[in-house]
């Protein structure tokens, strides 16, 4: 007679887990750092499988298209987030947004006039309290903005800053 044996244990990250696993690790950053959860879950939403706003805004792998996306929910997320850390996030990694879709694409996806974004790139590549690559990649978007094509199709109402 055979012996029953026990049944593997499932890995949570394994598919029908991974949706808890999202909102659990979701609910922790809630916790743990408020005001990047919700950029955190709008990357995730947006380009599935990252789970950090900053690390997908500047990955190499990161689409024109889902920068577009990217910015586009950063924008909103500057004026419903719920507390100041959070519109502050927010507005740093709209500005960023832009600024690596100068860098790593030649693309201008933002109708504010070239001065405006050269003052939010100038003034994210000195903000101390960000992350160096986020200066880096403001830095070098000051640098590419007098190259710049026009305005990518589909952002003609990109009003506000």
């Amino acid at each position: 007679m055979d012996t029953p044996q026990p049944k593997p244990r499932t890995n949570p990250s394994d598919a029908g887990m991974s949706a808890m696993g999202d909102s659990l690790r979701w609910a922790f950053e809630l916790e743990t750092k408020p005001s990047e959860a919700t950029a955190n879950w709008l990357v995730g939403e947006i380009i599935p499988g990252s789970h950090d706003a900053i690390t997908a805004v500047l990955a190499p792998t990161t689409s024109l298209e889902q920068l577009v996306e990217l910015k586009n929910a950063f924008k909103s997320m500057r004026v419903s987030g719920a507390t100041v850390g959070e519109r502050r996030l927010a507005a740093q990694l709209y500005a960023a947004t832009i600024a690596t879709a100068v860098v790593r694409w030649n693309a201008r996806i933002s109708s504010q006039p070239t001065l405006a974004l050269f003052d939010a790139f100038t003034a994210l590549s000195r903000d101390s309290d960000i992350p160096e690559a986020l200066r880096d990649i403001a830095e070098l978007a000051v640098e590419g903005l007098p190259v710049l094509p026009p305005l990518v199709r589909g952002n003609e109402d990109d009003e506000s800053r």
